[in-house]
C-alpha cells in the first residue's frame, strides 16, 4: 500500500488479500518488465492462465494477449546497458501503478525496472533478478551497485534463479530472508521428446541463444569452421535475434559456411520445440547466465547438450552424465566435443535422455516452479494485512 493510505482502506485491502490465499478472490498483479520478452509474456500468461487480473507496464512498446499493456515512452531501450534515463520515468510509472492499485507491483529485472520500480514506493514490491542484472552489469558500476541496494532497501521479497544469484543478491544488501529460489523451467506440453525425429544425416547442431555478446555466438562459428570437413553432412540451426547478427552472418560467410547455416530468427515456443526434436545436439557458450532456460528446453527436447562451464549450467548438466562441459572461450574443446559426440550419438542420446527427464519433471516444470511465486505473493498480502 501507499505509504500514507487511510487505515480503513489497508484494513478492508488486507481482508480481502488473506480471502485470496484462500483462492476466494483473485489476485490484481502488475508487472513491470520488459513487453518484448518472451520470459515476461510467459509470466503474464501463466497468471491469466490462474484467474488473475495481470496488469504489464513496460518501456518496450508491445501487447502480451489477455493483458492489460501499459506503453511509458523512455527512448530506445540498448540491451548492453547503460539505460539511466528510465529512472526519470518514475513518476509516469508511478501515476500508472496509483491507477491501477495492484495487490502487488513486481519488477522483473533488478536494474532498470526494479530500481525505477522501488523510486514508485509501492507495497507489496517484488524485484526478480534475471541474470545479468545482478551478476554483470553492477560489477562494473559503482552507482548502479548503489542503485540496486536502494532497491535492495524497499522491496519486500525477491526471486532469483539460482543458488549464485542468491548469494550476489546477499553481498548487495538483500536480506537473504526475503529471496525466493525461483528456476524458470519448462512448460512439460511444449517441450519434451513426443514425435522426436532426427534422421542420421544432416547431423543437425542447434543454438536458441540471442546475437548478444555475452552469448559468444562467434566461438560456435569458430568451432565448427575448424571441424567442417570431419562433420560431413551437417547444418547448424541459429534460433535468436539480436544486435550481433550482421556480424555473424558475415563471419558464417567469411568461413564459407553460409549454405551449412539456417537462420531461424526469433520463434514462438511450439515451433522452437518442433525444431530442438529434430537436433541432434544444444550448444551454449554464453560467459553469464541466471537458470538457462534454453538449457533445459534443449534437454527436455532430447538434444544431447554441450555447454559453458559456468555456474549456472551446472544445475543441469553434471559432466558426461547428463550433458557436457566445455570451457568458456574453449573453441577447440568445443570442437573435439561435437565430434566426439558425433562418432557415438545414439548410445550417448539415450543414455542421458534416460536420466535427464525425470530430472527435468524434478526441477524444472514450469508450472511447480511458478506456484511458489502465487504462494509468494499471498505470504506478502498475508504479512501486510497483519
Amino acid at each position: 500500500m501507499w505509504a500514507h493510505e487511510n487505515p480503513f482502506l489497508a484494513i478492508v485491502k488486507g481482508f480481502f488479500f488473506v480471502l485470496s490465499s484462500y483462492n476466494l478472490i483473485k489476485v490484481r498483479i502488475c508487472l513491470f518488465g520488459d513487453a518484448g520478452s518472451i520470459h515476461l509474456e510467459r509470466w503474464c500468461q501463466f497468471f491469466i492462465g490462474e484467474g488473475h487480473e495481470v496488469h504489464l507496464i513496460s518501456f518496450t512498446k508491445a501487447e502480451v494477449p489477455g493483458t492489460k499493456c501499459y506503453h511509458v515512452d523512455a527512448g530506445p531501450i540498448a540491451v548492453q546497458g547503460g539505460n539511466w534515463r528510465v529512472l526519470l520515468q518514475y513518476r509516469k510509472v508511478r501515476k500508472i501503478v496509483k491507477s491501477i492499485q495492484p495487490d502487488v507491483f513486481h519488477a522483473l529485472y533488478a536494474t532498470s525496472y526494479g530500481i525505477t520500480g522501488a523510486l514508485v514506493n509501492y507495497h507489496p514490491f517484488v524485484i526478480s533478478s534475471l541474470g545479468s542484472d545482478i551478476l554483470i552489469s553492477p560489477r562494473n558500476s559503482k552507482i548502479l551497485r548503489a542503485l540496486l541496494r536502494f532497491a535492495y532497501r524497499r522491496v519486500d521479497a525477491s526471486t532469483t534463479m539460482s543458488q549464485q544469484m542468491k548469494d550476489v543478491s546477499i553481498s548487495y544488501g538483500l536480506p537473504g530472508d526475503k529471496i525466493q529460489l525461483l528456476p524458470f523451467g519448462i512448460d512439460p506440453a511444449v517441450f519434451n521428446a513426443s514425435g522426436r525425429a532426427t534422421a542420421k544425416e544432416p547431423f543437425v547442431i542447434m543454438s536458441t541463444r540471442n546475437f548478444e555478446e555475452v552469448y559468444n555466438i562467434p566461438d560456435l562459428i569458430h568451432a565448427i569452421a575448424l571441424i567442417k570437413e570431419q562433420l560431413g553432412n551437417f547444418e547448424l540451426w541459429m534460433a535468436g535475434v539480436g544486435t550481433l547478427e550482421s556480424q555473424i552472418k558475415s563471419l558464417v560467410a567469411e568461413h564459407g559456411l553460409t549454405d551449412k547455416v539456417r537462420f531461424l530468427g526469433r520463434m514462438r515456443q511450439p515451433e522452437l520445440a518442433e525444431k530442438l526434436r529434430n537436433s541432434h545436439v544444444f550448444i551454449s557458450m554464453s560467459s553469464s547466465d541466471g537458470n538457462s532456460v534454453s538449457l533445459s528446453e534443449g534437454m527436455a527436447c532430447g538434444c544431447v547438450s554441450i555447454v559453458s562451464e559456468i555456474e549456472a549450467n551446472k544445475f543441469w548438466i553434471e559432466h558426461d552424465k547428463t550433458g557436457y562441459f566445455v570451457p568458456v572461450h574453449g573453441v577447440k574443446d568445443l570442437a573435439e566435443r561435437i565430434l566426439t559426440v558425433k562418432a557415438d550419438y545414439e548410445n550417448i542420446q539415450k543414455r542421458m535422455f534416460e536420466i535427464n527427464q525425470p530430472l527435468l519433471e524434478a526441477k524444472g516444470n514450469w508450472f511447480k516452479n511458478m506456484r511458489t511465486v502465487t504462494d509468494l505473493y499471498q505470504r506478502l498480502l498475508n504479512q501486510q494485512s497483519r
